[in-house]
């Protein structure tokens, strides 16, 4: 997944507009990626998740993943 489909879908998230994703919001993207297991549990920290903070993640993940192989 290059830099271009991340900025994408998190733009898709966030409707607002405020440059910030609810944690419910990252879940499900991480999700919908694929990137996330059913059984696994993340943190809430209370913070709003950014669109760095979500290229982050997205990028280690798929990272682990492709590292398996």
């Amino acid at each position: 997944m290059d830099h271009s489909n991340i900025v994408s879908m998190f733009e898709m998230m966030d409707t607002s507009d405020k440059g910030t994703i609810s944690f419910v919001q990252y879940k499900e993207g991480l999700k919908t990626l694929g990137l996330l297991n059913e059984d696994e549990v993340l943190k809430d920290d209370g913070h709003a998740i950014t669109l760095e903070k979500f290229r982050a993640e997205v990028n280690k993940r798929t990272e682990e993943i492709w590292s398996a192989f």
